[in-house]
């Protein structure tokens, strides 16, 4: 019987109120999906800059300067005692914006450390009081949320905007996850959800060994201010 581990997080970090001019860097944030590595860094203007990934949570805003690509590295002892980099990761932000929101995992089957995937996370791709869902199991899902009816492409995104009868009242949604099967539609998660219309939420969908993994992040419109110098 598959095990399905439901974690409700509340997150505790700015959200983007709009998006800012072209600065020429992008500002992103990262997320851990159990790992939370405190030895990487990132090159940005020539320096090497400390990465923070936080398990389960957004980090700090970062900013790097706009490419295609990140690479996360080590800082290892080389030739003569002199640090050298290791390289543990490398993400495509280029299809993510310019506040991209980057999720790391452990790598399986791989060279690298981390396996990395970027997702845009500013609040014109994802506005308030939208839910989006993130699937990264290899196989296709469907959700439901209440009434709504979602199809997960295998490691796709899907975004829905939640029906709400009152702008200020929250609402309990019954929702569901499914795979199908030869023999018809499989749930793999049910629960209840109290859906807010200040809010925005993202879901992730993590694979595991003979289970998926839910995990419902909650943003807040006015709770948080905006980063430093955006």
């Amino acid at each position: 019987m598959i095990r399905i581990l439901f974690l409700f997080i509340i997150s505790l970090v700015s959200v983007v109120a709009q998006v800012p001019a072209d600065d020429g860097m992008v500002h992103f944030r990262t997320f851990g999906w159990q790992v939370a590595p405190d030895d990487l860094y990132f090159e940005s203007k020539g320096k090497d800059i400390k990465l923070s990934v936080i398990d389960a949570a957004r980090s700090v805003f970062m900013d790097h300067v706009k490419k295609d690509t990140i690479v996360f590295y080590r800082l290892v002892p080389g030739p003569e005692g002199k640090l050298v980099r290791e390289e543990a990761a490398v993400v495509n932000i280029a299809a993510a914006g310019p506040w991209p929101l980057v999720v790391f995992m452990k790598a399986e089957n791989s060279a690298k450390r981390y396996k990395a995937v970027a997702i845009s996370d500013d609040l014109k791709t994802f506005p308030i009081p939208s839910s989006r869902f993130i699937n990264l199991t290899p196989i296709e899902l469907y959700a439901k949320l209440g009434e709504q009816v979602l199809k997960l492409p295998a490691k796709g995104v899907e975004l829905v905007e939640p029906i709400f009868k009152s702008a200020a009242v929250p609402e309990a949604r019954y929702t569901s996850i499914h795979a199908m099967t030869e023999e018809g539609p499989r749930m793999l998660y049910s629960n209840n959800w109290m859906l807010r219309p200040t809010q925005r939420m993202l879901v992730f969908i993590f694979p595991q060994e003979n289970s998926l993994q839910v995990m419902r992040i909650v943003d807040d419109r006015g709770q948080y201010a905006l980063p430093e110098n955006p």
